[in-house]
């Protein structure tokens, strides 16, 4: 399906309602496999990987939420709204990566370059689909 065919089918409120809880559960489930690798890659550096999993997962919710509430507000033409759906969206979207740099101790520099640079990748990838769906 092409962006274009996807801005259409979110005109229909039900297409909306089904697109948020598929987009929820995508967001749940990789909030599950994050954790997991996080876990397993900070835990020897002071990392509560169930502390992590909690912000994570909770933080996902609004995340998932604000983040098709800003997509679709900004279809809605409605710049405002999505600009503060934007906002809530960024803050949830790092707020479990700012626990994992405030929690861990002795981290190897080379292991915070992955993950910042894991983080940047993730951040321009998640910009340029938000930058095409609003086309």
């Amino acid at each position: 399906m092409r962006p274009r065919d996807l801005l259409q089918y979110l005109e229909d409120a039900e297409a909306r309602r089904k697109g948020l809880r598929i987009w929820i559960f995508l967001v749940l489930a990789w909030s599950i496999a994050r954790s997991i690798v996080v876990a397993k890659v900070f835990a020897e550096y002071g990392l509560n990987p169930q502390l992590y999993f909690a912000i994570d997962f909770l933080s996902s919710i609004p995340y998932a939420y604000a983040s098709a509430q800003s997509l679709l507000a900004y279809i809605d033409k409605k710049r405002f709204q999505s600009i503060a759906w934007g906002l809530v969206t960024v803050a949830a979207f790092y707020l479990p990566d700012i626990y994992i740099v405030i929690a861990s101790r002795h981290v190897p520099p080379s292991t915070y370059l992955g993950f910042a640079l894991i983080l940047a990748v993730l951040s321009v990838l998640a910009y340029a689909q938000w930058n095409e769906k609003r086309r």
